[in-house]
C-alpha cells in the first residue's frame, strides 16, 4: 500500500470515490496551497493506529511488548500446537 496526496479541489470532486482509491492506499493527504491540511485515512490502517498508540501510551503493555520482542529476537519461542497439546494433556 501507498500513501496518495490530493489538492482540496481534487478531493471535493473525488469525495464519492475516496473509498475506492483507500482500498489501494492507506491515508490520502488533502492538500490547500500546496499545504497539508487534513488527512483521508482508511478505517482499518486507522484502527491499528490506534491500537498501537493504546499499547506505546500503556507503560505495562508497552513493558511486556519490548520483552516479547526480544523472546523472538532470542529465539525463545513455543509452538502453539505444542502448547496446546501440553495445555490439554494436563
Amino acid at each position: 500500500m501507498r500513501d496518495a496526496q490530493l489538492d482540496i479541489t481534487e478531493a471535493r470532486n473525488q469525495f464519492n470515490r475516496l473509498d475506492e482509491r483507500l482500498r489501494h492506499e492507506r491515508v490520502i493527504r488533502v492538500t490547500r496551497h500546496s499545504k497539508p491540511v487534513f488527512a483521508v485515512v482508511d478505517i482499518e490502517f486507522l484502527a491499528t493506529m490506534m491500537e498501537t498508540l493504546e499499547i506505546m501510551s500503556d507503560p505495562e503493555s508497552y513493558r511486556l511488548l519490548l520483552e516479547s520482542l526480544e523472546d523472538v529476537r532470542r529465539g525463545r519461542l513455543h509452538d502453539h500446537e505444542r502448547v496446546k497439546r501440553e495445555l490439554l494433556d494436563d
